[in-house]
């Protein structure tokens, strides 16, 4: 093979990367903090204020399972305590649940250990424009939950 074909090859391979890093898949827009803070009851729903949903934003709400269940896949593929949070969310909530996680924390709040997440969600007919947060026991018993 000739360096001009090879340098044709490596252009089209990188260019196929490209493509293919770009065309949006959520497990590059969801966060997963595995040793993360200490929060108190006031502080966690801080959480909910700088958590980033701009990239599920523009989303249609009737998207949501099917970008759930890719977030939650890309979670488990993490492995370790991510694969772990993964599980314990799939259990929590039903697999039709309009919202996507966007952060995914484990964390302690009061020194309990907990997770923390952000959802995007939003109405059965509109975008994933609104912002749901929960802290889940080590059960996925619900400790507490908020929107914006």
């Amino acid at each position: 093979m000739s360096n001009k074909h090879r340098i044709l090859v490596l252009v089209t391979l990188m260019l196929i990367t490209a493509l293919l890093g770009t065309t949006g898949c959520t497990s590059d827009n969801l966060t997963w903090v595995d040793d993360g803070e200490s929060y108190s009851m006031k502080s966690v729903e801080k959480v909910l204020d700088t958590a980033d949903i701009s990239a599920q934003s523009a989303r249609s709400a009737a998207d949501a399972t099917e970008l759930r269940h890719t977030a939650l896949t890309a979670l488990r593929k993490k492995g370790g305590s991510a694969a772990e949070a993964a599980d314990l969310l799939t259990a929590t909530f039903p697999p039709e649940t309009r919202a996507v996680p966007v952060y995914v924390e484990a964390a302690s709040l009061n020194g309990m250990p907990v997770l923390v997440v952000v959802e995007a969600t939003g109405p059965k007919t509109g975008a994933l424009t609104m912002k749901r947060l929960w802290v889940l026991g080590e059960d996925g018993s619900v400790i507490l939950s908020r929107s914006r």
